[in-house]
């Protein structure tokens, strides 16, 4: 079973430099168990809404992207919710400052770890060091 983060999932979703990476792990990956975080569709809704005040994305194409985030991850991806001990574990980390994690990526190592989901798939650097250093398994697409 794989975390998908939502770096990797704003990657399938929208035309970044790690797109294509994605989609070739994704690819690889298809026999696994994919799963993702209500946490992790919350996010992906900032960033998409990022993408849009930064000029980075249109705003018409926005309910498109996430029409098109939602079906895939209904059809392809198995939901996790938050748990009170993930946010526990979430506090736990971040009470180490020298990983470096912001609150939504110490969720999202912790969601994955409660839910005994590995590896971690991520495109975030610090967040994939900080799991490293934690002891939780985790990849970068683009290796």
């Amino acid at each position: 079973m794989a975390y998908l983060d939502a770096s990797v999932l704003v990657a399938l979703i929208t035309p970044e430099p790690s797109s294509l990476a994605v989609q070739r792990w994704l690819n690889a990956a298809r026999s696994d168990r994919l799963v993702v975080s209500d946490w992790s569709m919350t996010e992906s809704a900032s960033a998409l809404g990022m993408k849009v005040r930064l000029r980075e994305m249109p705003a018409s194409e926005l309910p498109e992207a996430w029409e098109l985030l939602s079906s895939m991850v209904s059809a392809s991806f198995e939901p996790l919710s938050p748990r009170r001990i993930d946010f526990e574990r979430a506090i736990e980390f971040l009470a180490q400052p020298a990983l470096g994690l912001r609150a939504g990526d110490a969720l999202h190592l912790a969601v994955a770890v409660g839910a005994e989901a590995g590896p971690v798939v991520t495109l975030d650097k610090t967040m994939l060091r900080a799991a490293r250093r934690l002891g939780i398994e985790a990849v970068n697409p683009n290796g």
